[in-house]
């Protein structure tokens, strides 16, 4: 009984597939529907191209904390500093997007330095430090919102802890092109370490932060900005392939990999002072233009006397 029931099932199988796959050859060989004279197809307009620089300058924007002060915070002048209104970071991921730049992960612009191509003209990367809460609650949305992308450097003994990403939260951020980078794993000012506390805290964090993200970490941001000779050499001998120091303005073709710089926007910045953070890596490009046309006039005037 078992057999001919089974049989039967196959045989059903047999005549249903072939049938199924001619169906779906006919709908697929159907003409289209004419359309009517004088009727106007809207098709969506390509977008823009994006103008790229061989010699770029772009800004990378270092955040820490997106959220609204409670009344203990407000009394911190650290906290104040450390903390931008949820508000305020939309207003600048919408001046950005609004006028036209382009966001970059911070591992693009370290690729473009390290193999020496172009970046878009009006690029930005947006980073942020140590993988507070709110990066998921407050900034992930805006930055969603906007299409935007950042990366996010990770003290990697916190997260899972009050106050402070899960891994959970950084998965689901990964699958909307948020990068990750290391930001050791206890936040500890590297130079006062030795080289062995050094060696572990560069490479326990870019370990644990691979295993959990399933991403390669190609950088680490120095905590606090405190960097020697020896920090930047256990980072290379860690496996990183960049470091990001805390000032100095935009990046530009031939910076040193392990000694990247990026501009920290404050608490309470304006948008005047945000906007001419973001506009300096056109300025000095555009000042960098201006002094070769000027030098190659001078260049070119002795000829110019000669000839006259």
């Amino acid at each position: 009984m078992g057999g001919r029931r089974f049989l039967a099932v196959v045989g059903l199988l047999i005549l249903t597939v072939p049938l199924a796959a001619a169906v779906a050859l006919r709908v697929a060989r159907q003409p289209e529907a004419p359309r009517k004279p004088g009727t106007i197809v809207r098709t969506a307009p390509a977008p823009p191209p994006v103008d790229m620089a061989e010699r770029f300058a772009v800004p990378v924007l270092m955040y820490h904390r997106i959220a609204d002060l409670d009344e203990r915070e407000s009394r911190s002048p650290l906290m104040r500093d450390l903390t931008v209104s949820p508000a305020d970071f939309e207003s600048q991921v919408r001046y950005l997007a609004e006028n036209g730049f382009t966001f970059l992960l911070a591992r693009d612009v370290e690729q473009a330095v390290q193999e020496g191509h172009s970046l878009p003209r009006k690029a930005v990367a947006i980073t942020m430090d140590d993988g507070y809460k709110d990066n998921f609650a407050q900034a992930f949305p805006i930055l969603r919102k906007y299409g935007a992308v950042a990366t996010i450097f990770l003290v990697s003994a916190t997260v899972n802890t009050a106050g402070h990403l899960s891994w959970d939260d950084c998965l689901l951020m990964r699958r909307d092109r948020v990068g990750y980078g290391s930001h050791t794993v206890h936040h500890y000012e590297l130079p006062s370490l030795t080289v062995a506390e050094m060696d572990y805290e560069l490479r326990e964090s870019k370990r644990a932060i691979e295993s959990k993200v399933f991403d390669t970490v190609t950088a680490v941001a120095y905590p606090s900005g405190r960097y020697n000779r020896t920090v930047t050499e256990r980072a290379e001998a860690a496996g990183y392939l960049a470091g990001w120091k805390k000032g100095g303005g935009p990046v530009q073709p031939g910076a040193d990999m392990y000694l990247l710089p990026r501009v920290r926007v404050n608490g309470g910045e304006s948008l005047k002072d945000f906007q001419r953070i973001v506009w300096s890596g056109m300025n000095l490009m555009r000042d960098r233009a201006d002094a070769e046309r000027h030098r190659s006039r001078l260049a070119r005037r002795p000829q110019d006397i000669q000839g006259a």
